[in-house]
């Protein structure tokens, strides 16, 4: 399981999700008493909300933007999912509306305002757009690395995982020797892909040999960019451009690199679900 969200700042944890003094408190708090303590982006994403214009002179009960004083809200794509986390209580906003941000980026400054009664972040975590704060989920479970809940895939050569749709023979060459046969319903790896020089067709590499493209259907890997990185021609090759945070369909892998259909990215740079 790999660790997608990160506590968004230095310090200590001063209260959790959950019910507080009778009231629901949906977030958790970061306080720090050092000066000018930047808050970070927990994972990539876009900024969807960065609202000022409230005194760092917070008290309870104060109103300044519904109590959240100044606050950012950055929406996250991460495996075809929505996710919004909420900074507030900042003294300061580093970010602006429709801005990328990378996992770690400042954000803003530690602050005390709106309805607040000292230095610290408040947190929160929805999983989707959010709407209301009472769709806020506990962000504890993130940050101690236990969420989101999908295993990540170890880089082992493949890209894909092909379904067997009817009985298919496996051939040791493409086209040609027939070594054994896959029954309908499994499913395999595919390491690769070649085209039967005699007409085109294509076959895929599964291992053990190659089977028809039209015996199966194919279910590609995406890989999940949670920071700005380097595309490059081929493995290895020269750096074609940056690509941004986001989810994208993986074509190939070739030695510890996946291709995203006109690029490569490094495998270790990159989180892979299977489908």
């Amino acid at each position: 399981m790999t660790q997608v969200f990160i506590k968004p700042a230095e310090g200590v944890y001063t209260s959790l999700y959950g019910m507080r003094s009778g009231s629901m408190h949906y977030g958790v708090d970061i306080a720090n008493s050092s000066s000018n303590v930047p808050v970070h982006a927990s994972t990539a994403g876009v900024v969807n909300k960065a609202v000022g214009g409230c005194s760092n002179n917070g008290s309870i009960g104060n109103t300044c933007n519904g109590g959240y004083g100044n606050y950012v809200i950055v929406r996250h794509n991460i495996n075809g999912q929505t996710y919004d986390t909420l900074y507030a209580h900042l003294q300061s906003i580093s970010v602006s509306v429709g801005q990328t941000v990378n996992q770690g980026d400042k954000i803003g400054v530690m602050g005390n305002s709106g309805s607040s009664t000292g230095q610290h972040v408040h947190f929160e975590i929805y999983e989707k757009a959010r709407v209301s704060q009472s769709e806020a989920v506990d962000p504890m479970p993130y940050l101690k690395g236990d969420k989101p809940t999908a295993n990540y895939h170890t880089y082992d050569g493949t890209w894909a995982t092909i379904t067997i749709t009817q009985k298919a023979n496996v051939f040791k060459n493409v086209g040609y020797e027939i070594i054994g046969q896959l029954e309908a319903g499994g499913k395999y790896k595919v390491y690769g892909q070649r085209e039967y020089a005699a007409d085109g067709t294509l076959f895929y590499n599964v291992g053990s040999g190659y089977v028809h493209n039209a015996y199966g259907t194919i279910a590609n890997h995406h890989a999940t960019v949670t920071s700005t990185i380097n595309t490059y021609s081929t493995p290895n090759g020269t750096i074609k451009r940056q690509l941004a945070p986001g989810t994208y369909k993986v074509h190939a892998a070739k030695d510890g690199w996946y291709n995203l259909g006109t690029e490569w990215v490094k495998a270790d740079q990159v989180l892979v679900t299977k489908n």
